[in-house]
């Protein structure tokens, strides 16, 4: 979406770790980035154009390569491997109040009960900033109290595991109930003591061990690591194992943690590069991992449990190589509710992306459909009446998002078989609480086997919108629309989802029209309205009667028209596959006074 180097960051040399906040007032979301002479606060609310609010100069104003940022609240907190630095807390409410940026803030609070931090965690559940790596207890847990952050205060210290080189807490409620309900830390060992110990932490003042993990194949630098959100499993990066004897590809850990006194290695996975890994976060069934000259790498977790993952979707920000050193993606966030996610590149600045959320559709359209030969007919493509530009804009419908104005071409709708194209449909992604609200819509093409493809007649539907679940919708110009009745998740893994054959329960009562074994959309709607009706005010059938000229029932017109209700080619109103019975026969077929209303919230 857009790129900020060094000098647009308002530093030099390099940039480090990152982290992001939204405001909970206005829903602005800003990238917070530790550079190498302090940290730079951006807006990203309008991502292809962030704007530098300002930046909060080091505490002893000494540059450094190594600055951690992260976030509980309203509060940013922040170390660094600096000598005397001690923990920063700013207030990140102040970012609102900037009307000339860049601003040159001072820190709202300092605690220096440690120098230098290799890194800090922030945490979000309870009023605590644990300081890992730090010239104190050994370079152990260093927890600082912050229940009122303007006046931090040392609360325990944990030193018997010797250094720890990161951590992060979790509220524990996994699959070993001894422990559930209780405040853990992961921490990260290096220096040949290679291992993840898990601590009790419910109690700063009175810290104790729970267990640690077993020995991994090539360990070298245990560096940070994540769990998954049923707190069953562990995954590790091991930021040197790619180098020598091992000369692994990166190569993500896994570990069973179910039982959290006696971990077991249950396998990883080993990427395409030969780049070393950084941190890794997980986050809508996704892994999503930094992993330097490699960039931004994000993996389909739903792979582990058999012990292994899938690379789905990257984005390289350090293009010369993806060789073993330490430049490129130091760090990223993937939990904005818009979506985006942020990538600090230590030698470029931040990159803000939008990974794009793929899903595969199937539907069948009544008008169309063949029985005899379970296809829809695709006489529309045959005559060359299908337009290569969507017809739904021309027709008022507002799209959301960024669909809207999608085109094809004539390659595509040359291709004849089970995969020629049938005609234009909608596809719709509604939020998942309140389905009538459309979060976004993208037209796309709708194949005789009725699977519903993109652009080039292959590819499956892509939206610019958040990893999330979604109600799922599909509408075409004459016939109703459907609606899952559960949110469905939508990802950067590709999903599959058949609106035809029962298997997606649909919104509404009879929402689809049974044609054997297949749920088809109804046919019908010519005014379109959403209602389906034979007699009265606005009835579907005179849209028939008039489009052949609304005096001799006999004449027929054909074209690409909405009142064309089985896609033939050709608007009739008597006469052997006629437009008008079709809605006669949807509204029951004996009562003309009968109507049928499209099953959508």
């Amino acid at each position: 979406m857009s790129f900020m180097n060094l000098g647009q960051l308002g530093t030099v040399t390099s940039v480090a770790d990152l982290w992001g906040w939204t405001d909970p007032l206005d829903g602005r979301e800003y990238a917070l980035v530790g550079t190498r002479t302090g940290t730079s606060f951006v807006d990203i609310s309008v991502p292809t154009a962030p704007i530098l609010v300002g930046t909060l100069p080091a505490h002893n104003n000494v540059s450094n390569l190594w600055r951690d940022v992260d976030v509980s609240g309203n509060w940013c907190f922040i170390g660094s491997e600096a000598a005397g630095h001690g923990l920063q807390v700013f207030d990140l409410t102040r970012l609102r109040n900037v009307t000339n940026p860049p601003a040159t803030f001072t820190e709202d609070a300092h605690y220096a009960g440690f120098g230098n931090s290799h890194t800090i965690f922030a945490d979000k559940g309870a009023p605590y900033v644990y300081a890992v790596g730090t010239g104190t207890y050994s370079g152990g847990l260093h927890v600082v109290n912050v229940s009122n952050p303007l006046a931090p205060t040392f609360a325990g210290a944990w030193s018997s595991d010797g250094y720890i080189h990161e951590n992060n807490v979790i509220l524990y409620n996994g699959p070993d109930l001894a422990h559930v309900g209780k405040r853990i830390s992961l921490n990260f060992h290096i220096n040949a003591n290679d291992r993840v110990s898990f601590i009790d932490v419910s109690d700063p003042s009175d810290m104790s061990l729970i267990g640690n993990t077993s020995p991994y194949p090539g360990a070298r630098l245990c560096h940070q690591g994540w769990v998954t959100p049923d707190h069953r499993y562990l995954l590790m990066n091991d930021e040197g194992d790619e180098g020598s004897p091992n000369n692994y590809n990166t190569r993500t850990h896994i570990f069973d943690i179910q039982d959290l006194e006696a971990p077991v290695y249950h396998g990883f996975f080993s990427g395409p590069n030969a780049s070393y890994d950084h941190n890794l976060y997980i986050h809508q069934d996704l892994v999503w991992e930094a992993n330097y000259t490699s960039g931004l790498h994000i993996l389909d977790a739903d792979l582990i449990p058999s012990g292994t993952l899938s690379l789905e979707a990257w984005f390289d920000t350090y293009t010369a190589d993806n060789a073993k050193h330490y430049d490129g993606a130091w760090g990223n966030y993937p939990f904005f509710a818009s979506g985006l996610v942020i990538v600090s590149d230590i030698d470029n600045g931040l990159f803000i992306l939008r990974p794009r959320i793929s899903l595969r559709l199937k539907a069948i359209l009544e008008g169309p459909y063949d029985q005899s030969s379970g296809l829809m007919n695709d006489q529309l493509r045959v005559q060359g009446l299908i337009p290569l530009e969507e017809p739904f804009t021309a027709a008022g419908y507002v799209f959301e998002g960024d669909g809207g104005g999608e085109s094809t071409n004539a390659t595509v709708l040359a291709v004849s078989g089970p995969d020629a194209i049938v005609d234009w449909v909608l596809v719709e992604l509604r939020d998942a609480v309140e389905p009538g609200t459309i979060v976004a819509s993208r037209s796309a093409l709708i194949q005789r086997d009725g699977d519903i493809v993109g652009m080039d007649g292959v590819s499956p539907i892509q939206f610019g919108v958040a990893v999330k679940d979604y109600h799922i919708g599909i509408r075409h110009r004459n016939h109703f629309g459907v609606v899952s009745a559960q949110a469905l998740r939508v990802s950067v893994v590709e999903k599959s989802y058949d609106l035809s054959d029962g298997s997606i329960a649909l919104f509404g009562t009879e929402a689809t029209k049974d044609l054997g074994p297949i749920k088809a959309l109804w046919a019908g709607n010519a005014m379109p309205d959403g209602v389906l009706k034979y007699t009265g005010l606005n009835n579907d059938r005179d849209v028939v009667l008039q489009a052949i000229g609304g005096a001799v029932p006999t004449n027929t017109v054909s074209g690409y028209r909405v009142e064309d209700l089985n896609l033939d080619g050709e608007v009739k109103y008597t006469g052997s596959e006629n437009d008008r019975d079709i809605i006669l026969q949807n509204i029951g077929g004996v009562v003309p006074t009968n109507i049928r209303v499209e099953q959508v919230p």
